[in-house]
């Protein structure tokens, strides 16, 4: 049994279709073709008590293509959104990757940092400790002369007092002035009896007040050029203080501004 559709039957199914869906009912007439010599050549061997219409054979196959072809449609549009979601995943993906790169560049950098900080701080440590053993030596210098000013002031008032004090005449104790020469002997100071001075000639009492202030201007001037020294010492160990002091407050600082907070 061969099946045929008229030309009026498939101008009619075929001007409401795209065409694609001409396409489709090409494929699907050869199909159907097939079939239908496929039974033909069958019939002879098998008898069927019902026989099948071929137009709505052809019409029911027509609408599952149709639905078939729509519901491919349906999949095809979202296989394509599964392929964008899919790209966008990956590239989300390499993006993320990049950024776990950096991040752990950037750790890698940041633990250097950590560790040079770490061994400035070691090192700040230490210098603060040096200059804090520096500090207290320079302290216990400064007090030393301190205590040396003030037995010098002391002994240089004593001995300003000593010398000015006038010699009176009855005293029968001297320096070994000659009055003759008017020098002092070249022995140095010596002092004799009293029974030996009666031979001498008694010096008189303004000359040896006059010679006692000779001295004791010498003296005072030797004092003051001593004092002038011990005081620019003095003032030299209170600026070193100071100093160290102001090294050790910076660097205490750029330590506790440096510390890697845990």
């Amino acid at each position: 049994m061969k099946v045929t559709l008229d030309d009026s039957d498939s101008s009619s199914n075929t001007s409401d279709t795209s065409d694609e869906e001409m396409e489709e009912m090409k494929a699907m007439t050869a199909t159907l073709s097939q079939i239908f010599k496929n039974a033909d050549t069958s019939s002879d061997h098998e008898e069927s008590d019902e026989e099948i219409d071929p137009e709505e054979l052809c019409a029911n196959l027509l609408k599952k293509s149709l639905d078939l072809s729509k519901e491919n449609k349906v999949l095809d549009g979202k296989l394509s959104f599964i392929q964008t979601e899919r790209d966008e995943a990956m590239i989300k993906l390499q993006e993320s990757s990049n950024k776990t790169m950096q991040l752990e560049e950037e750790i890698s950098r940041l633990l250097i940092k950590i560790n040079s900080l770490e061994l400035d701080h070691e090192k700040a440590l230490d210098e603060i400790k040096s200059l804090n053993s520096t500090l207290d030596v320079t302290k216990r210098d400064l007090v030393l002369s301190n205590n040396l000013l003030d037995k010098f002031n002391h002994g240089s008032n004593f001995i300003s007092n000593l010398l000015n004090a006038a010699k009176t005449a009855n005293d029968k104790k001297g320096l070994g002035y000659d009055a003759a020469t008017c020098s002092n002997s070249p022995q140095g100071t010596k002092f004799v009896k009293a029974k030996e001075q009666h031979a001498q000639k008694i010096l008189p009492k303004s000359t040896s007040t006059q010679a006692s202030k000779n001295i004791g201007k010498a003296k005072d001037v030797f004092n003051e050029q001593r004092r002038a020294n011990l005081l620019y010492q003095y003032k030299e160990l209170q600026a070193k203080a100071r100093n160290l002091s102001g090294e050790i407050s910076k660097l205490t600082r750029s330590t506790q501004g440096n510390a890697p907070k845990g």
